[in-house]
């Protein structure tokens, strides 16, 4: 069993919950998170327990935005959690969630209410409850405070599907002046950026002017992982920014000697990146087009690859230096 932490719910794996205190603390962490609370009463002597067990341990690993938890109901430090739930039968697998419509995360100081229970071994009913109430991967508003900004980005995400990623990115800054605090808009204009860099269209038709582009992608990238640093979607487009500015061509413009090093320190970076972004949205949040460097300086073309396909190429482009 895994002991808890604070990003214990990411873990994919149940854990033993230990004490009254403990239990508390999680549930506050998962209300203030806005994330589900599966609880599994069991005890020692429980065959149906056990037998439930795999089953209950299967769905912690499918759902690891979901925090599954295990009471013993015996247990001296934890018998008062089951006597609180009234737990007369084993086992009792309870569902607790933060009240739809209560106040935002970063406000949340509750507990959760109780919105299903189940009792016996019944997989079937546990895989039902399980998929009910389930949490899932964050992802921030995409809708913004006024209607100025929704238009300015409906705007730009117009002209980024008609590919005219400078103008997309200028309808993106005026959506970020009407609302500097959307993580939504920074990420869309990173990705603005990166594609009109390997446009080589105008404004972007020179090394000059695409390594000028490459620091404005990059700021954007680091903007939206300090604004939203649970949202999976977020950590690609920094993964995109730092890939972007170790190609070839961007490095051409640093020191020889310094080359290997500063390939290799992008490389950890965009690995950390795309990490986090399969950590925070089951490995399914997908990159853009993006140029990607394999040592010596070639550069392979991925489209829309799975972010953990393009991490096992990351890992296998360090080895290669």
């Amino acid at each position: 069993m895994a002991t808890y932490s604070k990003s214990a719910a990411s873990s994919g794996v149940p854990f033993e919950v230990s004490s009254v205190s403990e239990w508390n603390s999680i549930l506050r962490h998962a209300y203030a998170n806005n994330q589900t609370v599966i609880a599994d009463f069991h005890a020692e002597w429980c065959q149906p327990c056990k037998v439930i067990a795999p089953v209950y341990a299967k769905l912690a690993s499918q759902q690891p935005f979901t925090y599954f938890l295990r009471v013993d109901v015996d247990g001296n430090r934890t018998r008062d959690i089951a006597k609180k739930y009234s737990i007369t039968a084993m086992p009792t697998f309870v569902v607790i969630k933060r009240p739809s419509g209560d106040v935002e995360a970063g406000n949340a100081t509750g507990k959760g209410i109780v919105v299903d229970k189940l009792t016996g071994a019944d997989q079937y009913g546990l895989e039902r409850i399980t998929n009910t109430h389930a949490s899932r991967a964050y992802a921030p508003p995409s809708t913004l405070p006024t209607p100025a900004a929704e238009k300015a980005k409906d705007t730009g995400n117009e002209l980024f599907r008609k590919r005219q990623y400078s103008a997309a990115v200028d309808a993106y800054s005026n959506a970020i002046e009407l609302s500097p605090d959307s993580g939504v808009l920074y990420a869309n204009r990173a990705l603005a950026y990166c594609k009109w860099i390997q446009s080589k269209r105008e404004g972007a038709d020179s090394p000059e002017a695409r390594n000028a582009l490459r620091v404005k992608q990059m700021k954007d990238g680091l903007k939206v992982t300090e604004m939203e640093e649970r949202w999976g979607k977020g950590w690609v487009r920094l993964a995109e920014a730092i890939l972007e500015s170790c190609c070839k061509e961007s490095m051409e413009y640093v020191a020889v000697e310094l080359g290997p090093a500063g390939e290799k320190i992008s490389l950890n970076g965009a690995e950390e990146a795309l990490t986090n972004a399969i950590r925070l949205s089951e490995g399914k949040v997908k990159t853009g087009e993006l140029v990607f460097p394999i040592p010596p300086h070639r550069c392979y073309l991925f489209r829309f690859t799975e972010a953990q396909s393009v991490l096992e190429n990351v890992q296998k482009a360090k080895t290669a230096l």
